[in-house]
């Protein structure tokens, strides 16, 4: 019988090294973004078949016992890699991925699945038998190009305006180099999402972005924008291939009416065309469309949505007394 061949988190060579050899990976996919995980346990599913692999990053979290039965989920923050474009992947192999997927789901009791893919990497990715796509309208992909029309028709007509103000007001844009920095860059974001969702900004603790930044599979930086000694807001950003991301970002509650997030969107542009990188990804602004639409990009072609991949849990799971209960989304979110 088929079935993955799961990597732990112990074993980061064997992990990373399935990375390396994807035709396409993002920094979300690496050991060491995981080894960052505060709570859960992160495995590496691999499907393989001759020199050929699927293989899905995932945390497994315990979401306690009903009925005696232990029940978890499955949280992916990168989707699945491949060893080809998926565009190119036979549609049987990819076929027998996602049978051993629901296997994996009804053998481990899994009540609920949140995998977020990538708008690059799983552009061409379909689902054949498992579950259905679903569009939304919420994601902006850039392009890091150095053309001043191209910068209008991402950002709109007032968007150098905007940063011209910002810096006539004394607003500037450096680099984080001591963990002071990191810190007071954590204490902000950790204030912002406690505003937009008590409760979720737990796992981002001092030790969270601390590891962050330190040397891993990809290269971070962390944009800090002040005005005079004052911390206002910052970016936390990731390279990794030609794709840099803004990953995450905060602004100070003081200054949120001036919106230093231009400036340090603008600084960012700057620096990811400097090192050679290809495209800019925004997200993690505090899980608010408004916010991640700050710098009012309006071009639809700029905004190309995300897509789900929801599958019933009844469809994967065991058809037994606990398939009734279990009947929530599986979502994939790209």
């Amino acid at each position: 019988m088929m079935s993955f061949n799961v990597v732990t988190i112990y074993d980061n060579r064997r992990w990373d090294r399935f990375v390396r050899n994807a035709h396409m990976s993002d920094f979300h996919h690496t050991w060491h973004y995981h080894s960052t995980a505060a709570d859960g346990e992160p495995l590496l599913l691999v499907y393989e078949e001759e020199t050929e692999f699927i293989a899905l990053p995932v945390i497994r979290k315990n979401e306690g016992e009903s009925n005696g039965v232990r029940q978890y989920s499955l949280h992916s923050y990168a989707g699945p890699l491949c060893s080809t474009n998926f565009a190119l992947l036979n549609s049987g192999m990819q076929e027998r991925f996602e049978s051993v997927l629901r296997v994996f789901i009804e053998q481990h009791t899994i009540i609920s699945v949140t995998v977020r893919l990538h708008p690059l990497i799983h552009k061409n990715f379909k689902p054949i038998n498992l579950g259905v796509l679903r569009k939304h309208a919420e994601s902006l992909l850039l392009q890091v190009g150095d053309a001043v029309e191209m910068r209008r028709e991402h950002f709109g007509e007032g968007f150098s305006n905007h940063v011209s103000q910002l810096k006539r007001k004394g607003y500037t844009v450096r680099q984080a180099v001591a963990i002071q920095d990191v810190d007071d860059f954590g204490a902000i974001f950790r204030r912002n999402m406690a505003a937009l969702n008590p409760g979720s900004a737990d796992h981002y603790d001092k030790a969270w972005f601390r590891q962050m930044l330190r040397p891993g599979g990809f290269d971070t930086s962390l944009l800090l924008a002040g005005q005079g000694a004052q911390t206002t807001g910052g970016a936390l950003l990731t390279f990794c291939n030609d794709l840099m991301q803004l990953h995450l970002a905060a602004t100070h509650e003081n200054f949120l009416f001036d919106g230093p997030l231009r400036l340090l969107l603008h600084e960012a542009l700057l620096l990811g065309r400097s090192l050679g990188m290809q495209h800019l990804l925004l997200e993690g602004l505090g899980g608010k469309p408004e916010v991640l639409f700050a710098c009012k990009a309006y071009s639809p072609d700029l905004y190309p949505g995300f897509t789900t991949w929801q599958i019933a849990v009844s469809e994967a799971g065991s058809r037994d007394a606990r398939a009734c209960k279990l009947r929530q989304p599986l979502s994939v979110a790209v």
